[in-house]
Protein backbone atom coordinates (compact mmCIF):
# COMPACT_ATOMS: atom_id res chain seq x y z
CA UNK A 1 0.00 0.00 0.00
CA UNK A 2 1.17 3.64 -0.76
CA UNK A 3 2.35 5.63 2.21
CA UNK A 4 2.35 9.57 1.95
CA UNK A 5 3.61 12.01 4.83
CA UNK A 6 3.16 15.20 5.41
CA UNK A 7 7.13 17.04 6.74
CA UNK A 8 6.79 20.31 8.41
CA UNK A 9 10.62 21.59 8.65
CA UNK A 10 12.36 24.13 7.46
CA UNK A 11 14.62 23.78 4.06
CA UNK A 12 18.12 24.74 4.48
CA UNK A 13 20.52 24.93 1.34
CA UNK A 14 23.96 23.81 3.05
CA UNK A 15 24.14 21.24 5.84
CA UNK A 16 21.94 17.55 4.87
CA UNK A 17 19.88 18.57 7.42
CA UNK A 18 15.92 19.37 8.01
CA UNK A 19 13.81 18.83 4.51
CA UNK A 20 16.85 17.30 2.71
CA UNK A 21 17.11 14.49 4.96
CA UNK A 22 13.36 14.05 5.29
CA UNK A 23 13.40 13.53 1.40
CA UNK A 24 16.47 11.35 1.37
CA UNK A 25 15.15 9.07 4.09
CA UNK A 26 11.32 8.75 3.68
CA UNK A 27 11.39 8.05 -0.21
CA UNK A 28 14.35 5.16 0.82
CA UNK A 29 12.08 3.79 2.65
CA UNK A 30 9.31 3.32 0.51
CA UNK A 31 7.14 6.70 2.04
CA UNK A 32 6.51 9.89 -0.17
CA UNK A 33 7.37 12.38 1.57
CA UNK A 34 5.33 15.84 1.31
CA UNK A 35 7.26 18.65 2.18
CA UNK A 36 5.60 21.48 4.11
CA UNK A 37 8.61 24.17 4.41
CA UNK A 38 8.64 26.18 7.89
CA UNK A 39 11.53 28.54 6.38
CA UNK A 40 14.27 28.44 3.72
CA UNK A 41 18.14 28.75 4.78
CA UNK A 42 20.89 29.29 2.14
CA UNK A 43 22.60 27.25 5.46
CA UNK A 44 21.66 25.82 8.29
CA UNK A 45 22.08 27.86 11.55
CA UNK A 46 24.97 26.52 12.69
CA UNK A 47 27.27 28.03 9.45
CA UNK A 48 28.68 31.46 10.68
CA UNK A 49 26.49 33.00 8.83
CA UNK A 50 22.98 32.38 6.49
CA UNK A 51 19.97 33.59 4.91
CA UNK A 52 16.29 32.59 6.35
CA UNK A 53 12.76 33.98 4.78
CA UNK A 54 10.28 32.57 7.08
CA UNK A 55 7.55 30.88 5.57
CA UNK A 56 4.82 31.33 8.36
CA UNK A 57 2.34 33.36 5.90
CA UNK A 58 2.93 30.94 3.73
CA UNK A 59 2.13 27.60 5.13
CA UNK A 60 -1.52 27.59 5.98
CA UNK A 61 -1.78 27.96 2.04
CA UNK A 62 -0.29 24.32 1.46
CA UNK A 63 -3.17 23.05 4.27
CA UNK A 64 -6.03 24.64 2.29
CA UNK A 65 -4.88 23.18 -1.34
CA UNK A 66 -4.35 19.96 0.35
CA UNK A 67 -7.43 19.73 2.30
CA UNK A 68 -9.46 21.13 -1.09
CA UNK A 69 -7.32 18.34 -3.19
CA UNK A 70 -8.47 15.94 -0.57
CA UNK A 71 -5.39 14.55 -0.05
CA UNK A 72 -4.85 12.42 3.20
CA UNK A 73 -1.55 11.24 4.87
CA UNK A 74 -0.25 8.09 6.50
CA UNK A 75 2.33 9.73 8.59
CA UNK A 76 3.10 13.14 9.73
CA UNK A 77 6.71 14.47 11.20
CA UNK A 78 7.32 18.27 12.26
CA UNK A 79 11.21 19.45 12.98
CA UNK A 80 12.69 23.00 13.03
CA UNK A 81 10.50 25.66 13.36
CA UNK A 82 12.09 29.35 13.04
CA UNK A 83 9.32 31.63 15.40
CA UNK A 84 5.77 31.06 17.00
CA UNK A 85 3.86 31.68 14.32
CA UNK A 86 5.00 28.33 12.63
CA UNK A 87 4.34 26.41 15.22
CA UNK A 88 0.85 28.03 15.03
CA UNK A 89 0.32 27.55 11.43
CA UNK A 90 1.48 23.33 12.18
CA UNK A 91 -1.47 23.55 14.97
CA UNK A 92 -3.81 24.46 11.86
CA UNK A 93 -2.07 21.67 9.76
CA UNK A 94 -2.57 19.08 12.39
CA UNK A 95 -6.34 20.27 13.05
CA UNK A 96 -7.16 19.29 9.38
CA UNK A 97 -5.10 15.96 8.99
CA UNK A 98 -4.26 14.37 12.42
CA UNK A 99 -6.26 11.89 12.52
CA UNK A 100 -6.85 8.34 14.51
CA UNK A 101 -4.40 5.72 13.49
CA UNK A 102 -2.09 8.54 11.61
CA UNK A 103 1.16 8.78 13.61
CA UNK A 104 2.10 11.65 14.27
CA UNK A 105 6.29 12.22 15.24
CA UNK A 106 7.78 15.65 16.57
CA UNK A 107 11.31 16.46 16.56
CA UNK A 108 11.11 19.26 19.29
CA UNK A 109 14.12 21.07 18.06
CA UNK A 110 15.41 23.37 20.79
CA UNK A 111 18.97 23.04 21.99
CA UNK A 112 21.03 20.97 22.92
CA UNK A 113 24.16 20.79 25.23
CA UNK A 114 22.36 22.21 27.81
CA UNK A 115 21.66 25.63 25.75
CA UNK A 116 18.61 26.70 23.96
CA UNK A 117 19.14 27.45 20.49
CA UNK A 118 19.81 31.21 19.30
CA UNK A 119 16.59 33.08 18.82
CA UNK A 120 14.53 30.83 20.58
CA UNK A 121 12.23 32.61 22.64
CA UNK A 122 9.77 31.53 25.52
CA UNK A 123 7.13 31.63 23.59
CA UNK A 124 8.54 29.07 21.22
CA UNK A 125 9.17 26.95 23.86
CA UNK A 126 5.39 27.02 24.72
CA UNK A 127 4.66 26.23 21.39
CA UNK A 128 6.64 23.10 21.19
CA UNK A 129 5.18 21.92 24.58
CA UNK A 130 1.76 22.39 22.87
CA UNK A 131 2.77 20.29 19.97
CA UNK A 132 4.65 17.46 21.46
CA UNK A 133 1.46 17.16 23.85
CA UNK A 134 -0.74 16.49 20.38
CA UNK A 135 2.33 13.63 19.13
CA UNK A 136 2.42 10.06 19.11
CA UNK A 137 6.14 9.71 19.09
CA UNK A 138 8.46 12.33 20.76
CA UNK A 139 12.04 12.58 19.98
CA UNK A 140 14.06 15.20 22.19
CA UNK A 141 17.90 15.18 22.56
CA UNK A 142 18.50 15.15 26.85
CA UNK A 143 18.45 19.01 26.60
CA UNK A 144 15.13 19.19 24.66
CA UNK A 145 13.75 16.57 27.06
CA UNK A 146 14.19 18.63 30.03
CA UNK A 147 12.72 21.52 28.85
CA UNK A 148 9.58 20.27 27.59
CA UNK A 149 9.43 18.65 30.99
CA UNK A 150 10.84 21.44 33.50
CA UNK A 151 13.23 18.60 34.96
CA UNK A 152 16.91 20.08 35.61
CA UNK A 153 19.57 19.21 33.25
CA UNK A 154 22.17 18.88 36.42
CA UNK A 155 20.32 16.87 37.79
CA UNK A 156 20.09 13.94 35.44
CA UNK A 157 23.92 14.43 34.71
CA UNK A 158 24.66 13.43 38.18
CA UNK A 159 22.65 10.37 38.29
CA UNK A 160 24.33 9.48 35.26
CA UNK A 161 27.24 8.07 36.77
CA UNK A 162 25.00 4.92 37.64
CA UNK A 163 23.34 4.82 34.12
CA UNK A 164 20.22 2.78 35.15
CA UNK A 165 19.01 5.18 38.25
CA UNK A 166 19.34 8.08 35.39
CA UNK A 167 17.07 6.03 33.20
CA UNK A 168 14.71 5.28 36.07
CA UNK A 169 14.56 8.85 36.47
CA UNK A 170 13.64 10.04 33.23
CA UNK A 171 10.83 7.82 32.63
CA UNK A 172 9.16 9.02 35.88
CA UNK A 173 9.91 12.65 34.66
CA UNK A 174 7.62 11.88 31.56
CA UNK A 175 4.93 10.93 33.32
CA UNK A 176 3.03 13.43 31.61
CA UNK A 177 3.59 11.98 28.44
CA UNK A 178 2.62 8.36 29.80
CA UNK A 179 -0.27 7.98 26.69
CA UNK A 180 2.90 8.83 24.24
CA UNK A 181 6.25 6.91 22.99
CA UNK A 182 9.49 8.78 23.77
CA UNK A 183 13.24 8.23 22.68
CA UNK A 184 15.16 10.90 24.46
CA UNK A 185 18.63 10.56 21.80
CA UNK A 186 22.25 10.82 22.42
CA UNK A 187 22.43 10.28 26.00
CA UNK A 188 26.09 10.59 26.82
CA UNK A 189 27.99 8.75 29.61
CA UNK A 190 31.00 6.96 30.88
CA UNK A 191 30.31 2.72 31.64
CA UNK A 192 33.29 0.86 32.62
CA UNK A 193 35.51 3.76 31.82
CA UNK A 194 34.14 3.75 27.69
CA UNK A 195 32.05 6.24 26.90
CA UNK A 196 28.85 6.03 25.21
CA UNK A 197 25.61 6.56 23.89
CA UNK A 198 22.08 6.00 24.33
CA UNK A 199 19.02 6.34 22.87
CA UNK A 200 16.43 5.91 25.92
CA UNK A 201 13.11 4.47 24.44
CA UNK A 202 9.97 4.85 26.74
CA UNK A 203 6.82 3.00 25.68
CA UNK A 204 4.00 2.11 27.75
CA UNK A 205 5.25 1.23 31.04
CA UNK A 206 9.12 0.14 29.98
CA UNK A 207 12.67 1.79 29.54
CA UNK A 208 14.57 0.36 26.94
CA UNK A 209 18.09 1.66 26.58
CA UNK A 210 19.57 1.36 22.65
CA UNK A 211 23.25 2.09 23.40
CA UNK A 212 26.13 2.69 20.96
CA UNK A 213 29.54 3.74 21.23
CA UNK A 214 30.32 6.81 21.18
CA UNK A 215 32.20 8.26 18.25
CA UNK A 216 32.28 11.76 19.21
CA UNK A 217 31.36 15.08 17.31
CA UNK A 218 28.89 17.28 17.03
CA UNK A 219 27.50 16.84 13.00
CA UNK A 220 24.57 19.11 11.68
CA UNK A 221 21.18 16.74 10.64
CA UNK A 222 21.63 13.76 12.54
CA UNK A 223 18.48 14.22 14.61
CA UNK A 224 16.78 14.75 11.52
CA UNK A 225 18.02 11.56 9.89
CA UNK A 226 16.90 9.61 13.76
CA UNK A 227 13.38 11.47 13.52
CA UNK A 228 12.57 10.33 9.72
CA UNK A 229 14.02 6.94 9.79
CA UNK A 230 11.77 6.12 13.04
CA UNK A 231 8.66 7.88 11.24
CA UNK A 232 9.69 5.28 8.27
CA UNK A 233 10.02 2.83 10.35
CA UNK A 234 6.77 2.97 12.05
CA UNK A 235 5.40 3.36 8.32
CA UNK A 236 7.11 0.26 7.24
CA UNK A 237 5.24 -1.96 10.38
CA UNK A 238 8.49 -2.05 12.19
CA UNK A 239 9.14 -1.73 16.15
CA UNK A 240 9.48 1.38 17.72
CA UNK A 241 12.89 -0.25 19.53
CA UNK A 242 13.75 -2.12 16.19
CA UNK A 243 13.62 1.09 14.35
CA UNK A 244 15.79 3.24 16.55
CA UNK A 245 18.33 -0.12 16.37
CA UNK A 246 18.43 0.81 12.66
CA UNK A 247 18.66 4.17 12.92
CA UNK A 248 21.56 4.19 15.13
CA UNK A 249 23.48 1.63 13.29
CA UNK A 250 22.77 3.84 9.61
CA UNK A 251 23.65 6.69 11.54
CA UNK A 252 27.02 5.50 12.92
CA UNK A 253 28.00 4.22 9.22
CA UNK A 254 27.18 8.03 7.84
CA UNK A 255 29.45 9.12 10.60
CA UNK A 256 32.29 7.03 11.02
CA UNK A 257 31.99 7.90 6.68
CA UNK A 258 32.37 11.46 7.79
CA UNK A 259 35.12 11.13 9.78
CA UNK A 260 37.12 9.07 7.58
CA UNK A 261 36.82 12.27 5.29
CA UNK A 262 37.24 15.11 7.56
CA UNK A 263 33.85 15.94 6.74
CA UNK A 264 33.31 19.45 8.56
CA UNK A 265 30.42 19.77 11.53
CA UNK A 266 28.22 21.72 9.64
CA UNK A 267 27.90 19.97 6.44
CA UNK A 268 26.59 16.93 8.08
CA UNK A 269 27.20 13.02 7.52
CA UNK A 270 27.38 11.13 5.19
CA UNK A 271 24.26 9.22 4.56
CA UNK A 272 24.05 8.82 1.31
CA UNK A 273 25.63 5.87 0.76
CA UNK A 274 23.94 4.04 3.50
CA UNK A 275 20.69 4.48 2.72
CA UNK A 276 20.23 1.28 1.56
CA UNK A 277 20.19 0.03 5.13
CA UNK A 278 16.49 1.38 5.67
CA UNK A 279 14.72 -0.57 3.00
CA UNK A 280 12.49 -3.05 4.70
CA UNK A 281 13.86 -7.30 3.86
Amino acid sequence: MHKRAAVINDLSSLGRCSLAADLAVLPAMGVEACPLPTAVLTAQTGYPRYRMENFANKMSRYTTHWQELKVSFSGILSGYFTCPEEITATEQFLDTFQQQGIPYLCDPVLGDNGHVYRGFTEETIKGLQRLSTRADVLTPNLTEFCLLTETPLAAVKEKLAHPKDAFAYLQQQAKNFSQQRIVITGIHYKENQQDKITNLVLEDTTATPVVSDYLGGSYSGTGDLFAAVLLGGLLQGRPLVETVRLAGRFITCAIQDAQKENTPYNDGVNYEPYLEMLRKA
